[in-house]
């Protein structure tokens, strides 16, 4: 099979279709590596996901694929009886996936296989046998859950693997995943498919955590017992999504070559989920300051008319913007100059947005809290005063690498690589200063706080203001960043 590309992005919903932090990354990585030929294989929800490109995509990239994870074709016939090799293979499969077990899968994988494979995903999808197996399992575990939620949640969480184990993938020397989940495993077949390649992942956030969290709101899920306090031990449907997504982590931390992570945390948390510690390497964000025109006065806030309070990120649950709004009522209440921004789309989950105007309106915020929408933002950094961060989960949020360009001061929640990056990770580097406050999560009461702080405090907010800058000059330069990455490259290629 002739080399379509020297490496291959595998993404799962983000570039080149989402703006976002990990999307801006990619799009920097490609751009900055003219000399080799990228391809993106792309993992959708369905054919019906708004596919509009919203980046200038470089020649350099050569072949975009994409695998949808809903609504994948099926065909309709079936081979007939399967043969008892092929059950006991599919028996091991089914029995492995009920444990949240995925080392089974390539095994299925190669089955599937060929022009006349020995097994399809009608077979799994509607055969008699994957139904005994499944009864099979039911009565030998004594769960204690009705059959048929157990039957539809196993095939609900088999589709979309079925859908990665049938997917078309390209050649390449190296393929790069950008996190584990569906995307690390469809990542651990194109290596199936072609061991002589590579395999490298980079997380951003540590994906199975992510996923935990959204599980533990998730009502999409079915439970007999529905919730009735915080912090209660999950159903067993609930644990069970959350362990599989910790086994798709743990698959394909096994079948890397390299893992790296932005910062020390996730790197104990990968390891912590079983990666080996040798493949464990951290490459930090970095900035093109070039690109950034600072601001050539810093006018403390006491001289300002006009104070404007920034959050920049996707109005989404994960950034809790709700918790800015609180915050800002508060901010708002104890200073008449203050004008806060929402800068970041409104349009990946709108009924959150409706939430967050109709929260604004309650609070009587309409003229004082602006959702700016999609902006170009390095032209509305220079009339930012103060950044917040409100998210329950990032990773190395390149707003705040944006922000230390302009020299503005940041209030963040303790997450990801947000207290290194305020306070500093080595000695030297804490030296330098404080660059903002870490906050608790969900709090407004402490965002409020340290907003007004340093709001009030003109030396503050200058001494804030410097030590990012010098934090950014001194530790997160985009040279190194890719720098780092074209030696990972040529090591495979």
């Amino acid at each position: 099979m002739p080399v379509t590309s020297d490496v291959c992005l595998v993404l799962e919903g983000t570039y080149p279709y989402i703006r976002g932090g990990v999307s801006s990354w990619v799009h920097q990585l490609a751009c900055s590596m003219q000399h080799l030929r990228f391809s993106l294989l792309i993992i959708l929800p369905s054919r019906d996901y708004g596919r509009e490109v919203k980046y200038d995509l470089p020649p350099n990239i050569v072949d975009i694929s994409e695998v949808y994870l809903q609504g994948f074709p099926i065909e309709k016939r079936r081979r007939g009886r399967v043969s008892p090799e092929t059950l006991d293979i599919l028996r091991n499969f089914v029995r492995r996936i009920v444990n949240d077990d995925l080392t089974a899968a390539f095994d299925l994988l190669d089955l599937m296989l060929g022009e006349d494979p020995e097994l399809t995903a009608h077979d799994l999808l509607h055969g008699r046998e994957c139904w005994d197996l499944l009864l099979e399992l039911y009565n030998e575990y004594k769960l204690d859950v009705s059959f048929l939620d157990f039957f539809w949640t196993i095939r609900f969480a088999l589709l979309p693997i079925l859908a990665v184990l049938q997917a078309n993938i390209p050649h390449a020397r190296v393929y790069h995943t950008i996190c584990t989940g569906y995307a690390g495993i469809l990542a651990c077949c194109a290596l199936h498919q072609n061991p002589s390649s590579a395999l490298l992942l980079t997380e951003h956030g540590i994906y199975a955590k992510e996923r935990m969290i959204e599980l533990t709101e998730a009502n999409w899920i079915y439970e007999e017992n529905v919730r009735t306090r915080p912090g209660k031990e999950l159903d067993f449907f609930r644990s069970w999504w959350t362990n599989l997504f910790y086994k798709m982590s743990h698959m394909t931390y096994d079948h890397c070559d390299e893992i790296i992570t932005l910062y020390e945390g996730n790197r104990k948390l990968q390891i912590r989920d079983g990666a080996d510690p040798d493949k464990c390497h951290i490459i930090p964000n970095g900035m093109n300051i070039s690109k950034y025109k600072p601001n050539e006065t810093i006018v403390p806030p006491s001289k300002k008319e006009k104070i404007i309070i920034s959050l920049v990120g996707r109005v989404v649950p994960i950034k809790d913007i709700k918790t800015f709004i609180n915050a800002c009522n508060l901010i708002c209440a104890a200073d008449p100059r203050i004008e806060c921004w929402i800068c970041g789309p409104t349009d990946e989950e709108m009924d959150y947005y409706g939430e967050c105007l109709i929260h604004r309106g309650l609070l009587g915020l309409d003229e004082r809290v602006i959702f700016k929408g999609m902006l170009k933002l390095i032209d509305f950094y220079p009339q930012m005063d103060i950044l917040v961060l409100t998210s329950v989960s990032e990773a190395m949020p390149l707003v705040i690498l944006e922000a230390f360009c302009h020299s503005i001061p940041i209030v963040s929640t303790d997450v990801g690589a947000c207290r290194e990056m305020l306070e500093g990770r080595t000695e030297a580097d804490k030296m330098l200063g404080r660059s903002g406050y870490i906050t608790g999560m969900s709090s407004p009461e402490e965002t409020a706080d340290a907003v007004l702080k340093i709001a009030s405090d003109d030396q503050l907010y200058l001494d804030m203001g410097e030590a990012g800058r010098q934090r950014l000059n001194a530790y997160y330069q985009e040279d190194d960043l890719f720098a780092n990455y074209l030696n990972l490259y040529e090591r495979y290629l």
